[in-house]
């Protein structure tokens, strides 16, 4: 648009020259026109601004150590900033290494500013895969990788109802998708117990079909769509296989968050969990002061609004919160009866399986 202006800027102000060169009156004089060949110049085309997938991850495998280690990693772009980071196990010990920033694109170029550094390039390969310079962890250097966009979204959660001896039972459940391995909990309130339901596989995507393959049983195929997910699960351990629609989410069922005040002359730690069931949520805190044991738990309702989680506790007014890149929750919680309301970072978490 620019150059377009100040073509017709010059050709305006020639026309005006000659306009104000013209100070006599001659007769006509007719002259033959004369006739050249057009010139044609080679039309430029700016590139578009590639859009970018919100998710990427990719995996690579070093020596060290005496050993290979293989690092997990995924990148997440959300309106200009963008969350990084990197899973690996080195000497039986588990690592994660993180990196925030932001990010901008021109064409296929991704340009990537960590936060405190200087800024990096990566280009955008087609195919929903992007190469861009990434470090693995702490102490790695930054080195070009290869990342491919997510064919299937992280996290789906459902809920289904069934009678069973006398009642109404109620099972929601997730299903988490990472690096070809997918993990499925399931909960249920049955005689005033609670139980929950684990399944562990692997997975495989080609175009909308998703195969799951449970460890120890056979493959089970099921449909994706824009906003969910349909597939045969089992609900529980005695349940058999039968279809359900799952829905994609950024808020799983179970997070779990700590921090530590100052109180009567002693630290005192918070160690608090909160679960999300169908539009109510289950808030428990525990800890300890002057050796006697406290909990304060809270109840209430809670809707999403994209990144916005509203929870109305009960007989209280609402507050909000966000879900972040990382998928943690920044929540205005209480953890006890006396304390204020105050932001706490919570993370995702899964009710550990009793091991026998």
């Amino acid at each position: 648009m620019k150059k377009l202006f100040v073509t017709l800027f010059v050709f305006m102000f020639g026309v005006l020259l000659i306009g104000c060169n013209k100070t006599t009156t001659e007769a006509p004089t007719t002259v033959a026109p004369t006739t050249e060949a057009p010139t044609t110049e080679a039309p430029t085309t700016a590139v578009p601004d590639v859009m970018l997938a919100e998710m990427y991850e990719g995996s690579h495998t070093v020596s060290a150590m005496g050993s290979e280690v293989i690092y997990m990693y995924e990148i997440t772009f959300v309106d200009g900033d963008y969350y990084f980071v990197s899973e690996f196990e080195m000497g039986e010990e588990f690592y994660t290494f993180e990196e925030t920033g932001t990010y901008s694109v021109s064409g296929t170029t991704i340009t990537m500013t960590p936060e405190g550094g200087e800024a990096v390039e990566g280009e955008y390969l087609g195919d929903g895969v992007i190469s861009i310079s990434i470090k693995a962890s702490e102490m790695a250097s930054r080195s070009l990788r290869e990342m491919t966009a997510l064919e299937v979204e992280r996290l789906y959660v459902g809920t289904h109802t069934v009678s069973a001896m006398g009642s109404e039972v109620v099972y929601v459940y997730e299903m988490m998708f990472a690096y070809g391995i997918y993990t499925f909990i399931s909960e249920f309130e049955m005689g005033g117990e609670v139980y929950n339901y684990f399944e562990i596989g692997t997975y495989e995507v080609e175009g909308t079909a998703l195969t799951i393959t449970p460890m120890g049983e056979e493959a089970v195929t099921g449909t994706l769509s824009e906003t969910g997910l349909t597939i045969s699960v089992k609900a529980s351990a005695m349940a058999s296989r039968s279809e359900r629609q799952l829905t994609s989410s950024k808020l799983g069922i179970y997070y779990e968050g700590t921090h530590t005040v100052s109180a009567m002359g002693s630290e005192v730690v918070y160690n608090y969990t909160i679960k999300f069931i169908n539009g109510e949520y289950f808030f428990v805190s525990n800890f300890t002061m002057s050796e006697t044991e406290y909990t304060f738990e809270e109840t209430g309702t809670y809707s999403v609004d994209g990144l916005t989680i509203t929870l109305t506790p009960a007989g209280g007014e609402a507050v909000t919160g966000s879900i972040n890149m990382d998928w943690s929750l920044t929540l205005p919680v209480k953890a006890s009866e006396m304390g204020s309301r105050a932001d706490r970072e919570l993370t995702m978490t899964i009710p550990m399986p009793e091991v026998e």
